[in-house]
């Protein structure tokens, strides 16, 4: 599957999710983490797409320590907090849809972050793929944030 695809996958979560945001983990060519995978988190403030993902896939797929070189995909940039978290479990990319301006404008106030200020904590090269159908996650964005 292509980086497109992946990401529509991300985005069609956000639309069905208690809070307009999805994510997967993709790690050689296999989705082995979603943020629908109903996970321990998803009643707590930190139920963020993007640890719920991890947390799917850790579970999922006995997997906690070992998800160095997956990738992320997320409809909507990652905020500090899950930044933190991919970068510690050692991803090797992320594909994101709406920014968090996006986020701030359409549905909740966010805490702007620069993404690259904080991928060079990263203990290797992470690369990010920025905006990708971002129009896509915006519509979902606008659409709950109502």
């Amino acid at each position: 599957m292509t980086d497109e695809q992946y990401i529509d996958i991300a985005i069609e979560i956000s639309k069905n999710a208690k809070y307009p945001y999805g994510a997967i983990v993709v790690k050689d060519n296999e989705i082995i983490g979603r943020s629908d995978d109903k996970t321990l988190m998803e009643t707590s403030m930190y139920s963020h797409a993007e640890l719920e993902a991890i947390e799917s896939a850790s579970k999922n797929k006995n997997l906690y320590g070992d998800l160095k070189g997956a990738t992320m995909y997320v409809s909507c940039e990652p905020c500090m907090m899950c930044m933190g978290a991919i970068l510690y479990e050692e991803f090797s990319k992320v594909v994101y849809a709406a920014t968090l301006q996006d986020s701030n404008d359409n549905y909740c106030s966010e805490i702007i972050t620069n993404i690259d200020e904080l991928a060079q904590y990263s203990k290797n090269k992470i690369e990010i793929v920025r905006e990708l159908h971002r129009d896509k996650a915006i519509q979902v964005l606008r659409e709950r944030g109502k």
